[in-house]
């Protein structure tokens, strides 16, 4: 009797793991309904002592794209939404693709978005002259509309806010790293 309980037992639980097993697909191949082609952006911008913008770009593959100084950039609308034609535009202007996110890590990010966006945002608090923003986001694509909506993730510099929610500060620890990752590359270290 203990036997044929521990196979059932066993039975069940490779049973488990073999529907848990991670899955390697891009976005679009997890969720087909979906034209979602960015899923988060880094952007730096400043204004003191000269002109300076430049940032990272996350697609739906894990390519981390990245642009400095792009002409015509659009930035998110008052709503806070950016047209999927706009997005498209900035797209075309990365200079360079510095590296590959895993897919598994990239999903897990990405799944935490949602939650992200029902955090509650800080207020605009003044922390610095002459620094600049750094704002870290992340989309959830209307394809009704075919809109991005931008769920912001924190920013920081002349003005910062915070997303209170505890999936937008792993998403921070996350895009952070990979932000000064390509921040490294992009200057020759």
């Amino acid at each position: 009797m203990k036997f044929k309980n521990i196979i059932l037992i066993g039975t069940i639980l490779i049973s488990v793991l073999v529907s848990c097993q991670k899955n390697n697909n891009s976005i679009n191949e997890v969720f087909p309904n979906t034209n979602q082609l960015i899923l988060f952006k880094v952007e730096y911008t400043n204004y003191a002592w000269g002109y300076s913008h430049s940032g990272i770009l996350i697609d739906s593959s894990g390519n981390v794209g990245y642009f400095k100084y792009p002409k015509n950039w659009y930035s998110i609308d008052t709503s806070g939404y950016i047209s999927e034609s706009e997005m498209n535009d900035n797209i075309s202007q990365i200079d360079t693709f510095y590296l590959t996110v895993d897919k598994n890590i990239l999903l897990k990010n990405f799944n935490l978005v949602q939650y992200a966006a029902e955090g509650e945002i800080s207020k605009p608090n003044s922390s610095g002259a002459d620094m600049g923003e750094t704002v870290y986001s992340a989309f959830l694509y209307d394809s009704v509309t075919r809109k991005y909506k931008h769920v912001l993730i924190n920013q920081f510099g002349d003005w910062s806010r915070n997303n209170n929610s505890p999936e937008a500060s792993q998403i921070l620890h996350w895009l952070g790293s990979t932000y000064l990752i390509v921040q490294k590359k992009a200057a020759g270290k």
